[in-house]
C-alpha cells in the first residue's frame, strides 16, 4: 500500500509509544513527524495530562489495561516526566535520514518498554550505539541549528493543522487524534469511515466559538 500519512507525535507521550507499536508494523507511507507536546499545550493556553493529578493516575490506569490487553511491552522512563527535545531532534528525518524509523523505534523502546532516562543526552547516545546507529552522526546532525529550525518547523505546521495533542494522524487532510482514534483510522482507510459528515457540518454552523 502506498497510502501517504502524516504522525506526529513526542517521546514524552505513552500514547505516542503505544500509537507506534502500531504504526511500526503497517504498510502506509508514513511521514513521521516530532513535535513537542509542551509547546502545543502552551499554545492552547490549557494544561497537559500529567498536570492533572486524576486525570493523569487515570490515563494510567487506562494504559496499563491497553497495553496488557494487547500484550504491549510498558513501563515508564526513569524520569517521568523528562525533556524529550534531543530525542525529537534526533528523530526528525533532516536528522536521521534514511534511518529515521530505526532511530524512532530505538527511542521509543529505551524509554517505554526498557525504562530508561530518554531525556539524557547520554543516554540516548548509548542505546542508538548499543543499536548499531551512527551515534556520532545523529549528533552532530541534532546539535547543529538546522535541526532546532526544523523542529520549530514541525510545531509551526502542526499548529496550522489545528493539531492539539499527541498521537495525532493525517491522511486525505482528516486527522485522527489519540491511539484509540486508530479504530477509525483504519476503518476509513478501508473506505468505511462511521462518520456522517452532514451531521457534523450540521453541528458546526449550530454551535459556533
Amino acid at each position: 500500500m502506498n497510502k501517504k500519512m502524516d504522525f506526529y507525535f513526542d517521546f514524552l507521550s505513552p500514547y505516542s509509544y503505544v500509537a507506534w507499536t502500531w504504526v511500526r508494523s503497517q504498510p502506509y507511507d508514513f511521514e513521521y513527524l516530532p513535535i513537542s507536546i509542551p509547546s502545543i499545550v502552551s499554545h492552547y493556553e490549557t494544561k497537559g495530562p500529567a498536570q492533572i493529578k486524576p486525570k493523569r493516575n487515570y490515563l494510567f490506569k487506562d494504559l496499563l489495561r491497553h497495553t496488557s490487553l494487547n500484550q504491549i511491552p510498558f513501563t515508564t522512563p526513569k524520569n517521568l516526566p523528562f525533556n524529550s527535545l534531543y530525542a525529537l531532534r534526533l528523530s526528525l528525518k533532516s536528522v536521521a535520514g534514511d534511518l529515521q524509523k530505526e532511530v524512532i523505534d530505538a527511542i521509543f523502546r529505551a524509554g517505554w518498554e526498557e525504562g530508561l532516562d530518554i531525556g539524557s543526552d547520554d543516554v540516548l547516545r548509548e542505546v542508538l550505539e548499543n543499536k548499531n546507529l551512527p551515534a556520532d552522526v545523529l549528533f552532530f546532525k541534532m546539535e547543529e541549528k538546522a535541526s532546532r529550525v526544523q523542529l520549530k518547523s514541525n510545531i509551526e505546521d502542526a499548529l496550522k493543522k489545528e493539531v492539539f495533542g499527541v498521537p495525532t494522524f493525517f491522511v486525505d487532510e482528516e486527522m485522527f487524534w489519540g491511539n484509540d482514534s486508530i479504530k477509525y483510522l483504519e476503518m476509513y482507510l478501508a473506505g468505511n469511515d462511521p462518520l456522517d459528515h452532514d451531521k457534523y457540518k450540521f453541528f458546526l454552523s449550530k454551535h459556533q466559538f
